[in-house]
């Protein structure tokens, strides 16, 4: 996933303009600001950009040259008022209109992203593989798709009969799993750790299933990257 929240990567001060890149953390449009130089260097908020807008418009400034400092002391509060129907759609949205940034600032090709789980690193994401193609595949290989991809693994194992291969698969599903949810595991009861799975996984099943169905629209493969562990 693109949105990656800067408070869990980074401590207070300026961000590695020289490692900043189109899978870095950003700053939300809800609470940031920039220098009116900055933005006639770089440009206004692209309309294209139904959401990642402010990824797009962090990422054309820092290419610009200029610093992105992180202020944790700045902070804003929203109340939305939101039931889980819309709860989904706001993911979904999100996720479906992540493909265009891609579009926009990447060549084609195929591009392999692994998840970090050192949270002291600025960006969330390492691309593991990349080769030039006449297409465009990207894959954000999160704990979420793993997860999906070894239950998959399982259950066409067990219809066909192969006991060993459900097994290994089983037991690396659970393990993932694990490792998915664990900040939502570690909360103070159960309940809550419940609630929170379930909102985790519908969110990321919104944004993936979004972001598939968006990449589609923008002529290419797309799984995005989801509320993992460290967002």
């Amino acid at each position: 996933m693109i949105i990656q929240i800067l408070s869990k990567v980074i401590n207070k001060g300026y961000l590695d303009k020289n490692k900043y890149d189109i899978t870095s953390p950003f700053f939300a449009g809800t609470n940031v600001a920039f220098r009116k130089s900055a933005l006639s260097e770089a440009g206004l908020y692209d309309n294209n950009c139904k959401s990642g807008e402010d990824q797009d418009i962090c990422f054309r400034i820092a290419k610009k040259g200029f610093e992105l400092y992180f202020e944790p002391r700045a902070v804003v509060f929203h109340k939305n008022e939101m039931s889980l129907r819309l709860f989904a759609r706001r993911w979904y949205y999100y996720g479906f209109h992540h493909p265009y940034l891609f579009r926009k600032h990447s060549s084609k090709g195929f591009k392999l992203f692994i998840t970090k789980f050192r949270k002291n690193e600025q960006s969330l994401y390492h691309q593991l593989f990349k080769a030039r193609l006449p297409f465009t595949i990207i894959i954000f290989l999160t704990p979420f798709l793993v997860m999906h991809i070894l239950f998959a693994i399982t259950l066409i194992s067990l219809v066909l009969g192969l006991a060993t291969v459900a097994l290994v698969s089983g037991g690396a599903l659970i393990i993932v799993g694990i490792q998915n949810f664990k900040a939502d595991i570690r909360r103070r009861n159960m309940l809550e750790a419940l609630i929170f799975i379930f909102l985790r996984y519908i969110a990321n099943l919104a944004l993936l299933g979004g972001g598939f169905l968006g990449g589609i629209k923008s002529g290419m493969l797309y799984f995005g990257g989801t509320l993992d562990c460290n967002n």
